[in-house]
């Protein structure tokens, strides 16, 4: 028996049939054989009322047809609700809810919301930001998001759900909806999996991999604190709307690229500088930490640091030297690159320390479970900067001191001849020059980055040629399926983040301009929209009196960090997107560089005492959008890294413009 049916031109079809236990709700499309997802109206909405929240499936009523909706009612205790179903002109489906106390009492703590049942266990699931695949190179020490995750929506770059399996997709969309209490406080609903496993959208409670009211409040850590729960007056109702996406894709484990390119949201991001400001800024905060032979990593002794000289990852001298042979001081840049490279040796040809300690005249490396050990992220990304700056100076006519290609090739001899069975680059090396551990991860990337610098310094096929075989294993073991998503770069972090994907994007794209071949444009294209899950769409609203909330904070534009920690910073390839995009005829990819680069000028100190700096163009690192840390504020922790990013991608988009 066919019950209500409604359909779009596209081809996605809704009905509600009759089910072995009951009337289901069969989501289809009429090129494929076979409901695409069955969902059961009891269960479809779940309502509780009293903490902890608990799943109690509503009981479902009427089912009918209203013009090109379909309605069904049901009942969870005091509770009457409405879901009506219907599609919007671009094919999508509009869920709106209506839960209503029907009582003559107040309910209290009531949670209310929806869930989608997914056929199978092993679902290939995306939460934007904090969830990908049930982030499975997360260290098992570490208390991280897993299935069973239920979050605020605010806590998600896209307010969204993907579950992939077999050759198909859902994307459970939010729209959010601030609601501030009368101390102007603001909460939103929140999105999740559930055991089941199910999709499901609620009324804002959470839960922490299978837990009720368990938050997840800074890295690795997690404290019981009840969220989203409301109070409802008789007749009081609760409103949500959502929108359900469905079709193919192959390997499920891109079904990301879904919720990437759903284009729901119409969210302008800020826009506080011009590009030449941004420049200028970052310009002043750079000279502010040369120190004649370097670029310190801190501001000065501020945060209890030794003064020193990072390379790579939060230091990023070479990054800035970079940046100072763009605005043409290629004395300084030429002084800083010969700084490190003349001192920074080890005993082990192609290996080098990481840190120089000013005060104390001393090279050290980076420490690893209490012992010294080099990171091939941190090592990668050097090189590869020193390779770029030794063919900057060779395009301005300038001399490159032989040691800089010896060096750069040096290095990549190590990156290829340590190389773990697998074919990647291990995570780090012991002082001996030995894999530091054998696990496989995305964290050295960069080193195919440093192979092509190799290349390009030295003409000699043999750089090219390997660091295609090397990138060509990262991506059986990461991109192809993305079943392991890209892991372990950052080094205060165990687990998927963007950072890891970032250099599987630059090295893709670097090939593709070396080599023409479009396998690599494809690679690049694909990391480039799993990326872009990091980056918001939207902004939320913050609590009145917070420092974002006085300062018309936008969120949308920036990227977040990684599946620990749920913050934003302005660590991204945003030049190189806009690059790829210009490039290869894939415009959208540009814009939103743009958008992202111009969007993450907010916080930038422009005169002494400005967010927490007495320094222009002084940054804070991170950018709390969530209760995650210190909700609607930004921290003071300036490491280069965040003069650096920004200064080199402004420099090379307005170079473009």
């Amino acid at each position: 028996m066919t019950l209500p049916r409604i359909a779009e031109p596209g081809g996605k079809l809704v009905e509600v049939v009759a089910g072995p236990d009951g009337p289901e709700l069969h989501l289809s499309h009429r090129d494929a054989g076979g409901p695409h997802l069955r969902a059961p109206l009891r269960g479809l909405l779940t309502a509780s009322a009293g903490r902890p929240w608990r799943v109690e499936p509503a009981e479902p009523g009427a089912v009918h047809l209203r013009e090109d909706t379909v309605v069904v009612t049901a009942r969870a205790g005091g509770l009457s609700a409405s879901l009506k179903l219907a599609f919007t002109p671009g094919g999508l489906l509009t869920l709106t809810t209506i839960w209503r106390n029907d009582t003559d009492g107040e309910l209290a703590d009531v949670a209310a919301g929806l869930l989608l049942p997914l056929p199978v266990q092993d679902a290939h699931v995306t939460m934007p930001g904090v969830l990908y695949n049930d982030n499975p190179s997360s260290g098992p020490d570490r208390q991280v998001p897993h299935l069973g995750y239920v979050c605020e929506e605010h806590r998600l770059p896209i307010p969204a759900v993907n579950a992939a399996w077999d050759d198909r997709y859902l994307s459970l969309f939010a729209h959010p909806e601030a609601i501030r209490d009368e101390d102007g406080k603001v909460a939103y609903g929140s999105l999740g999996v559930l055991p089941g496993p199910a999709v499901t959208a609620m009324s804002g409670v959470i839960a922490f991999n299978g837990e009720p009211d368990v938050c997840y409040v800074s890295k690795a850590q997690v404290e019981a604190r009840p969220l989203g729960y409301r109070d409802l007056a008789p007749g009081e109702t609760i409103v949500t709307r959502h929108t359900l996406d469905w079709g193919p894709v192959e390997p499920r484990g891109l079904g990301f690229t879904k919720l990437v390119h759903t284009r729901l949201y119409q969210n302008e991001a800020a826009r506080p500088l011009p590009i030449d400001e941004i420049v200028r800024l970052k310009t002043i905060a750079m000279d502010a930490r040369w120190d004649g032979d370097g670029y310190l990593a801190y501001e000065g002794v501020r945060h209890g640091r030794p003064r020193s000289y990072l390379y790579g990852w939060t230091g990023q001298c070479m990054k800035l030297a970079r940046c100072d042979a763009m605005l043409g001081r290629f004395e300084r840049a030429g002084r800083a690159a010969g700084f490190y490279v003349e001192g920074s040796a080890t005993p082990v040809r192609g290996l080098r320390h990481a840190r120089y300690l000013v005060d104390e005249g001393r090279w050290e490396m980076f420490r690893r479970n209490d012992a010294d050990f080099v990171s091939s992220r941190a090592h990668g990304e050097t090189i590869a900067d020193l390779a770029a700056l030794a063919l900057q100076f060779r395009e301005a006519g300038l001399n490159v001191p032989p040691g800089w290609q010896e060096a750069v090739e040096d290095a990549a001899a190590l990156f290829w001849h340590t190389r773990l069975p697998e074919g990647v680059v291990p995570i780090g090396w012991t002082p001996h020059g030995t894999a530091v551990s054998p696990m496989v991860s995305a964290a050295g990337i960069a080193c195919v980055q440093a192979m092509l610098g190799a290349y390009r310094l030295s003409g000699e096929r043999m750089w090219l040629m390997r660091a295609e075989e090397v990138l060509a294993d990262y991506h059986r073991l990461h991109a192809a399926t993305y079943e392991r998503p890209f892991a372990h770069a950052t080094l205060d972090a165990s687990g998927e983040d963007k950072e890891a994907g970032m250099y599987f994007f630059l090295a893709a794209w670097e090939l593709y301009q070396l080599t023409g071949q479009e396998r690599y444009a494809q690679w690049a294209e694909t990391a480039a929209d799993w990326l872009l899950t990091f980056v918001y769409v939207w902004s939320p609203e913050y609590d009145k009196g917070s420092t974002f909330e006085r300062r018309g904070f936008k969120a949308c534009g920036w990227p977040t960090v990684s599946v620990q920690n749920h913050h934003l910073d302005v660590f991204f390839p945003t030049s190189e997107l806009s690059d790829f995009g210009l490039t290869t005829g894939r415009a959208w990819y540009a814009e939103q560089a743009d958008r992202i680069l111009h969007a993450m000028g907010q916080g930038i100190c422009q005169e002494p005492g400005d967010w927490g700096f007495q320094t222009p163009g002084e940054q804070g690192e991170g950018f709390f959008q969530t209760n995650w840390q210190r909700t609607g504020e930004a921290n003071t922790w300036n490491p280069s890294w965040v003069i650096a990013l920004p200064l080199y991608h402004a420099l090379r988009m307005r170079k473009v413009s």
